[in-house]
């Protein structure tokens, strides 16, 4: 009777079906997903951009994955409790986070104790550029930059300005607008952009450094007067209204990106369903003509070169940030 046969396994060979198991496993879980909705958590409160563009796109995504996206706000720390939630949730891909500069860029470097860094997640799909607008009460005596630069020289510390909270877009575009000009203004951080918006809007406060998305509408309703536009040429959405560069300031840019992405330990072939998925509705003629009506523009960075780019929006406002000398603690 023959022997059977041995089989000898060696290091290499044990290599191989390791890896191959993986491969098999993470393909697996790619071809068998999504099978439940999936959640897109807003780390800020409802009404201000990222809740409005994340409705925008989660209601398209139901096309490409066959499920309900539902969109979470959970707001907070200026972004840091959405964030860390996020972070902490299983990375099966069910769970995403809409981030941009405050999320990514600014609370990692404002932070006495920063928790858990989002440079671990896993990059998903870029959705947008947003612009900013500087605007006025209707009641100010200022209808451009310079009368504005001139009222708070005149009066250093007395102009107030409102923010969604410290660390916020708002806040360091501002806080960079201060710098380049030479004025000194008075920060009033508010819990949001609507109660920051409704303050200016009721004339509370003097001024505010808006998002386009949000801006947009109180422009239209001539509620407030915009004077600038924070790119470094003229807003499509807004032609009218010159940029801060053109009133003077050199190389004042103060653009928010925002981006999806997902828990550190995301596999490979789940990331890669969700970019595609996502990369897909967002270039839809529909979403982004919805999109661009809002004031987001494109942000043309790939899933693979999205960490780089934001990695690089975080050293820029990291360079500001200590310059300033902003920290929570």
């Amino acid at each position: 009777m023959p022997h059977p046969r041995r089989t000898t396994l060696t290091r290499r060979g044990l290599l191989v079906a390791a890896g191959a198991l993986a491969a098999g496993t993470t393909q697996a879980q790619g071809q068998g997903y999504p099978n439940r909705p999936l959640r897109l958590i807003v780390p800020f409160p409802p009404a201000g951009a990222a809740d409005v563009m994340s409705r925008v796109v989660a209601e398209a995504a139901r096309a490409a994955f066959g499920q309900n996206v539902v969109v979470e706000n959970r707001s907070g720390g200026g972004g840091t409790i959405g964030t860390e939630a996020v972070m902490r949730s299983a990375p099966d891909g069910y769970t995403l986070l809409m981030a941009n500069q405050s999320t990514h860029s600014v609370n990692p470097e404002i932070r006495e104790n920063p928790g858990l860094d989002p440079v671990a997640m896993v990059p998903i799909a870029s959705v947008g550029n947003v612009a900013q607008v500087l605007y006025v009460r209707p009641g100010l005596a200022a209808r451009s930059v310079p009368e504005l630069i001139a009222l708070a020289k005149a009066s250093p510390g007395q102009l107030t300005y409102g923010t969604a909270g410290i660390g916020t877009g708002g806040h360091l575009a501002m806080m960079l607008l201060e710098a380049h000009a030479g004025i000194e203004l008075n920060h009033i951080p508010f819990r949001g952009t609507a109660p920051s918006t409704a303050a200016v809007l009721a004339g509370q406060v003097d001024m505010m450094i808006d998002t386009m998305p949000t801006a947009l509408p109180h422009i239209e309703n001539n509620a407030v007067r915009p004077i600038a536009v924070t790119t470094t040429t003229r807003h499509a959405r807004l032609p009218q209204v010159p940029s801060l560069t053109e009133a003077g300031f050199n190389d004042y840019e103060a653009v928010l990106y925002y981006a999806l992405y997902a828990p550190p330990g995301t596999p490979d072939g789940i990331a890669a369903r969700l970019g595609e998925g996502f990369e897909t509705t967002v270039a839809q003629p529909a979403v982004a003509q919805r999109l661009n009506e809002m004031g987001c523009d494109p942000l043309p960075v790939p899933r693979a070169g999205l960490g780089a780019h934001v990695a690089a929006d975080r050293a820029r406002w990291r360079a500001v940030i200590r310059r300033a000398g902003i920290r929570i603690t």
